[in-house]
């Protein structure tokens, strides 16, 4: 499509007219306009244009200078826009859709509510929360500026005062910061303003942004809270159990058991219910099985997800639980007032094919937006999925930032990767991309801040029990399925439709079903470890080797004797290049064992011992999929108990003991107890933690459990 035409607007005009300034209504969409085909000169004729539709085509801005002063209805749909703040130009706009636009993220969607003081509508949605949300953040974001104006200003000279405007902006911008991270985009743009027009006014106190009272809704009454309950997991049996509810009459303060005091504390952040079943707030029975943070890709981190199995269920709107240390009640961070973004059903960017259509017509994509915390510089964005949901929570704030739900499925594990898209334009853009999988066998490929489902991989016939992605190749993609096979998939990069080809590359099939998938640390292209339900196995998986189905290479055993072989594995992790913590193959202990040391006595056997370096002792349950996990950059290792305990172990200081090192297992460093959140005026008192997983800097710390509570930890 080349370059708008007097004629082809009045074709597409409504009323029909031989004179553009009689047109109010312009349907342009699906004319595959780029951002130069939008000539403000010939557009500003449109003097009556009350309502344009620019949808489905592949406008990376719009321009500034278009003249439509009259203009209230926008339609954006599906293009590449990555930047809202043209819209300004059009102060009428009262409904404004930007659905299907990947680049855009949380804060466009604050700063289209900043900018247009009488938008009503948001992609079908009330926009009135959402401008209460700016209201709430400018006005907190106005007083902080103005205090560091105050404090900036008395540590000069009034003679510096006045020629230090300028580092002032630049000081605002650095240190002025509220909300969290994924909002950051979003208090930047405005403490920049801000602190421009305090400057400009000679200091004194700006106003608040002129937004314009809203006409007041009723809120919906806050949830009630759910009532404790617990389910019990008979050993051995993988699938959902019925509740065992158990009442306490009395509280009890959450401690730490084991800590000299030398070792970080970490106390209970926030308890949220998340993945509840029709969104019901008495829902304690959903599992939640895996969770992932997102790494800070500027830091290099590793990109292997987290693992989980079972058979949850579920769909839910945030509860935030009570927790009591001894007789104080503290609420969760973060709750005040609140609210929902929500997406129509997910949408599949410009025409998708038939196949994915049908996957994601019934999923949606739910944030939930707080105006309170601060943000951290560490990463603190962690996914959890269970029952039918996937969240994005940022964890200072206990904020569910966004949530995708797919109705009939029952999502078991989640992994990080970040993929970078070249825009049609030639831009190239980088994407945080979040697969989920679980029962039906699919693989979800979310754009989380974009929100919207980008792609669906038919990958297994039967559930897919873990996936993780390559640490070296960032669209490589491991999934293990209770078919009994591992399958290695190259994504690829989604092309300007934001449509995934995958391919298969490799298929790696196992003698029982795999439970945790590990690339070995030091050579990840090389070999690929895995726990199954018949213990800890390894294939070569390099891509210049001929053969592309292929066998266990080896089976690890961790003990002799005529039983050593055959042992589930359900816990499997590196803790640095070296190390391995596995469990499940002794009761009530986690090993550390060397990798390298193990490999060098292969030869040629099929069945190989482990080399044991230490047993850290763990708990007697007989219960299984306890998923351990490591903090390799501060030599931590953690699992969860049958008693919503987590256990903690340093291990640096067991690895760097001469040898031989104690042959008894080695005591955990502390056992964060179950903090025993309040619910509907009890207390959960137990609950099983079937996953903990900390950020790579040990700065928060988030457990998932089989009552449907997803607790967050921070390092004090």
């Amino acid at each position: 499509m080349g370059p708008l035409s007097a004629r082809l607007l009045m074709q597409r005009g409504r009323p029909k007219s031989d004179r553009l300034g009689k047109i109010r209504s312009l349907d342009l969409s699906g004319l595959k306009l780029l951002s130069e085909h939008l000539d403000p000169k010939l557009l500003s004729r449109l003097k009556q244009l009350q309502e344009l539709d620019l949808s489905n085509n592949q406008l990376e801005t719009l321009p500034a200078n278009l003249g439509l002063s009259h203009l209230r209805v926008l339609r954006c749909a599906n293009n590449q826009l990555g930047d809202v703040t043209a819209l300004c130009q059009f102060p009428q706009l009262e409904e404004l859709s930007l659905e299907g636009n990947p680049f855009l993220t949380v804060s466009d969607n604050l700063k289209v509510s900043f900018l247009l003081p009488k938008l009503r509508k948001v992609n079908g949605k009330d926009a009135s929360s959402t401008c209460s949300q700016v209201e709430n953040l400018n006005r907190e974001l106005t007083s902080r500026v103005t205090a560091h104006w105050e404090k900036f200003k008395a540590a000069l000279s009034p003679e510096e005062a006045e020629k230090a405007q300028a580092d002032f902006v630049r000081s605002a911008v650095r240190d002025v910061r509220y909300g969290p991270e994924s909002l950051s985009e979003f208090t930047q743009w405005r403490v920049r303003m801000i602190s421009e027009e305090l400057v400009a006014s000679g200091g004194i106190q700006v106003r608040e942004a002129d937004i314009p009272e809203r006409p007041p809704k009723a809120t919906a009454a806050r949830e009630p809270r759910a009532k404790p309950a617990a389910l019990k997991r008979p050993d051995d049996t993988p699938l959902s159990l019925s509740p065992n509810k158990r009442v306490c009459t009395s509280s009890s303060s959450a401690h730490v058991e084991g800590s000299d005091g030398s070792q970080p504390t970490l106390e209970p952040l926030h308890f949220l219910q998340c993945h509840s079943k029709n969104n019901s707030p008495r829902d304690l029975e959903t599992q939640l099985w895996a969770c992932a943070f997102e790494p800070a890709w500027e830091e290099g981190m590793s990109l292997v997800g987290r693992q989980g199995r079972a058979r949850p269920r579920g769909r839910s709107r945030t509860s935030y639980l009570d927790w009591a240390p001894g007789n104080a009640t503290c609420r969760g961070q973060g709750l005040s007032e609140w609210g929902a973004w929500e997406r129509p059903p997910t949408r599949c960017c410009k025409d998708r094919k038939k196949e994915l259509q049908g996957q994601t017509s019934q999923n949606v994509f739910i944030g939930l937006i707080l105006n309170t915390g601060q943000a951290g510089a560490t990463s603190q964005t962690v996914a959890t999925c269970g029952g039918e949901a996937v969240c994005v929570i940022d964890c200072q704030t206990g904020i569910v930032l966004h949530k995708y739900k797919a109705p009939g499925e029952e999502f078991f594990s989640v992994a990080w990767t970040a993929l970078t898209v070249v825009t049609q334009a030639g831009h190239k853009k980088r994407w945080s991309v979040l697969a989920a999988a679980g029962l039906r066998g699919l693989v979800r490929l979310l754009h989380v801040q974009a929100g919207f489902c980008c792609g669906v991989i038919r990958a297994h016939k039967k559930a897919i029990a873990t996936l993780c992605f390559s640490p070296t190749h960032e669209t490589h993609l491991f999934t293990a399925s209770y078919d009994k096979r591992i399958i290695l998939w190259d994504l690829g990069v989604p092309n300007h439709d934001y449509e995934f080809q995958a391919s298969q590359l490799l298929t790696l099939d196992t003698t029982s079903i795999p439970l945790r998938l590990c690339p070995v640390a030091s050579c990840p292209d090389t070999y690929l470890l895995a726990g199954c339900e018949g213990g800890c196995c390894c294939w070569d998986v390099r891509l210049d080797q001929p053969q592309k189905r292929r066998v266990c290479e080896v089976e690890f055993v961790f003990s002799e004797g005529a039983e050593a072989a055959g042992r589930r594995v359900d816990g499997l992790a590196f803790v640095n290049e070296d190390v391995v913590a596995s469990k499940g193959n002794s009761l009530g202990t986690i090993c550390l064992w060397s990798w390298s040391q193990t490999w060098v006595g292969r030869g040629k056997q099929s069945t190989l011992a482990v080399v044991v370096l230490a047993r850290l002792q763990w708990s007697p349950t007989k219960l299984a999929y306890f998923s351990l996990s490591t903090c390799p950059g501060e030599g931590i290792v953690l699992c969860g108990d049958e008693e919503g305990n987590v256990w903690v172990y340093d291990v640096r200081h067991i690895l760097t003991q001469p040898s031989p090192l104690p042959a008894a297992p080695q005591a955990p460093t502390q056992i964060l107890k179950w903090p025993q959140p309040w619910a509907l005026g009890q207390m959960v008192t137990k609950t099983m933690v079937n996953t903990v997983v900390a950020n790579p800097t040990f700065t928060y710390l988030t457990a998932l459990t089989d009552s449907n509570i997803v607790a967050i930890w921070k390092r004090q």
